[in-house]
């Protein structure tokens, strides 16, 4: 009764790894159960440009009486949005993101845990959209113009369509880094790639906007070697 040793050897190389053939050895002749299967990372990046901004524009005001108050950030916000909507060219979005009234109370500087009741405070916070990026400075224009008190925040980002595209377009050719770092570390090795076993799409984690975009994927490559 012989003992059948089996060796796994795992070759790890430029974020790659192999996975041996297993062999069963009957009758002197290697019978192999799998196909050798090279695993390696590929990588693609390219520098995107914004295609759209949202625009945060905050209305404040402040009355003795709440429906005074209401009816001024409202008549505020209707003029400042409709005249957006005259001036800017590009496709828009407009909608509200926040809106609060509170009771404003002012504290007394000479007398310690004294407040007077001096009315009301509402606070209309509206987003605005644009496709047109070069529309942004005059939104804030107008909005002022208009009596917007602030200008809470500007974020420039890529539309979800253009994202799609392109992490089509970084799939593709991080497959072909894959297939070319493998194909100079088999050439040393005396092997070939002969199909490809399996492709893993790597996400990607992070927070903002970012100039770069990446993506990452794991191939499986069936490989075999090259017969002299």
């Amino acid at each position: 009764m012989k003992a059948i040793l089996v060796l796994s050897i795992s070759l790890m190389t430029l974020n790659s790894q192999f996975i041996k053939t297993s062999t069963l050895n009957l009758c002197d002749a290697n019978i192999y159960l799998r196909p050798d299967i090279y695993y390696v990372q590929g990588s693609a990046a390219t520098t995107i440009e914004p295609t759209q901004a949202v625009v945060t524009l905050e209305v404040e005001v402040k009355d003795e009486k709440a429906q005074n108050a209401l009816q001024q950030a409202a008549q505020i916000a209707d003029d400042a949005v409709k005249a957006i909507k005259e001036n800017c060219k590009g496709q828009l979005k407009i909608q509200t993101a926040d809106f609060t009234i509170s009771p404003h109370k002012e504290y007394s500087q000479t007398q310690p845990y004294h407040e007077t009741f001096s009315g009301f405070i509402v606070i209309n916070r509206i987003t605005v959209e644009t496709l047109n990026i070069s529309d942004v400075g005059k939104i804030i224009d107008i909005a002022v113009k208009h009596r917007v008190n602030k200008v809470n925040g500007i974020q420039f980002d890529v539309s979800k369509e253009e994202k799609k595209r392109l992490k089509d377009v970084l799939v593709e050719q991080a497959i072909e880094d894959a297939k070319h770092t493998a194909n100079v570390v088999l050439k040393e090795l005396n092997m070939r790639i002969e199909s490809v076993k399996s492709v893993q799409i790597l996400e990607n984690y992070g927070y903002g906007v970012s100039s770069q975009m990446e993506q990452q994927v794991s191939v499986g490559f069936v490989i075999s070697h090259i017969e002299q």
